[in-house]
C-alpha cells in the first residue's frame, strides 16, 4: 500500500512538473516572438534629385515669300503667313504654309519673350509700311494669361507690331512645356508700299525664355 502511494506520489508530481516545463516553453516562445517582431522595425529611402530646364526651339524657323513685285498700277501688297499663299496686290509666293512656330522643349513653365531686328521703316521702307506679328497656340492652353497690352504683355490672337526693345514684351507670360501643351504660333502681316526699298529684305526674330 504504502509503494503503491509513493508511485502515485511519484507520478502526480511528474505530471505536475511537466506542465510546468510547458508553461515556461510557452512564455519563452511568446517572449521570443515578441523579441523578433521588435527588431523586424526598420526603414530605408530611396533619393533622386530631378532637374529643371528651361529651354525652347523654332520647329519652324524660316519664312519666305521669295521674290515678287506689287501688281502694275498698285499702290500696296498685302502678305500674311496664315494660308499657303495669301498675298493680295503682288506676286509674292508662301514657302509653306503658317508663320513660325516655337516649342517649349524644357520641363517647366517659362515666360516667353519675342523681338525683331527691325521696325516696319527699317525692314520694309516706303510710306505707311506695315510690319506686325500675331501670337496663337497650336496646341491648345500652350501660352495661358495672355492678356492684353495694358498689362505689359501682348494678348493672343491680334496683330501688333513688332517688337524691337529686348524685354519690352512678354508675348507669353505662361508657357506651358507638357507634351500636346507646348506649341505656339507666330504669324506675321506685311504690308509693301509702292515706294519700298528694293532687294533682299530680312528681319530676324530672337525668342528669349524667362523662369
Amino acid at each position: 500500500m504504502k509503494s503503491d502511494n509513493l508511485l502515485l506520489t511519484i507520478a502526480v508530481l511528474a505530471v505536475a512538473a511537466s506542465l510546468i516545463a510547458t508553461g515556461f516553453t510557452y512564455f519563452s516562445l511568446v517572449n521570443l516572438a515578441a523579441q523578433i517582431s521588435g527588431y523586424a522595425t526598420s526603414t530605408g529611402q530611396a533619393n533622386l534629385t530631378v532637374e529643371s530646364q528651361a529651354s525652347i526651339n523654332f520647329t519652324k524657323s524660316f519664312v519666305n515669300w521669295g521674290s515678287g513685285m506689287l501688281n502694275p498700277g498698285g499702290t500696296a501688297a498685302s502678305l500674311t503667313t496664315f494660308e499657303t499663299n495669301n498675298v493680295s496686290g503682288g506676286n509674292w509666293t508662301l514657302s509653306g504654309a503658317g508663320g513660325l512656330q516655337i516649342e517649349n522643349i524644357g520641363n517647366i513653365n517659362i515666360s516667353l519673350n519675342l523681338t525683331g531686328a527691325k521696325t516696319a521703316v527699317q525692314f520694309i521702307g516706303g510710306t505707311n509700311s506695315v510690319y506686325k506679328w500675331n501670337i496663337t497656340n497650336v496646341e491648345a492652353g500652350s501660352c495661358i494669361n495672355g492678356t492684353a497690352a495694358s498689362s505689359g504683355n501682348l494678348d493672343l490672337n491680334t496683330f501688333h507690331n513688332v517688337n524691337i526693345s529686348i524685354g519690352a514684351s512678354i508675348v507669353c507670360p505662361t508657357f506651358r512645356f507638357e507634351t500636346g501643351n507646348d506649341l505656339i504660333r507666330i504669324d506675321f502681316n506685311l504690308t509693301i508700299p509702292e515706294d519700298s526699298l528694293t532687294g533682299a529684305l530680312t528681319d530676324t526674330i530672337t525668342a528669349t525664355a524667362y523662369t
